[in-house]
């Protein structure tokens, strides 16, 4: 990768720290932004959601900090509402419709256990 390039992306991470910080962001908050520019950076766009899983996993269900917990609910129901918007569509196959309802089913029991995490 070119130098220049790598100078702007760094460049660009630093001012987003530095105004998370004076938003007064969460570490996690920050980390995890960090993590999607990086991954955006590097190619490797799966960087963040396993960053994210990880500190699910321990800084959420292990450590019960709220933000993350909060944070993943508001991703589940944020997809939940998309696939049920899209199974209105009639355009798609039965299959497809049978697939979207078990991912309907599956968001709503993820929901419901992330909700018990955030109480």
């Amino acid at each position: 990768m070119d130098k220049k390039v790598l100078y702007g992306a760094a460049q660009e991470i630093k001012i987003k720290i530095i105004d998370m910080i004076n938003l007064g962001k969460s570490s996690t908050e920050i980390l995890l932004e960090v993590s999607k520019m990086l991954g955006e950076i590097s190619g490797e766009e799966t960087f963040y959601r396993e960053v994210q899983q990880q500190i699910l996993s321990v800084q959420g269900f292990a450590l019960n900090e709220k933000f993350i917990l909060e944070k993943e609910l508001s991703e589940v129901s944020e997809r939940l509402e998309k696939i049920q918007a899209a199974e209105k569509n009639p355009d798609f196959t039965e299959e497809e419709h049978k697939r979207m309802g078990y991912a309907i089913e599956r968001h709503k029991e993820e929901i419901e256990r992330l909700k018990k995490f955030v109480e």
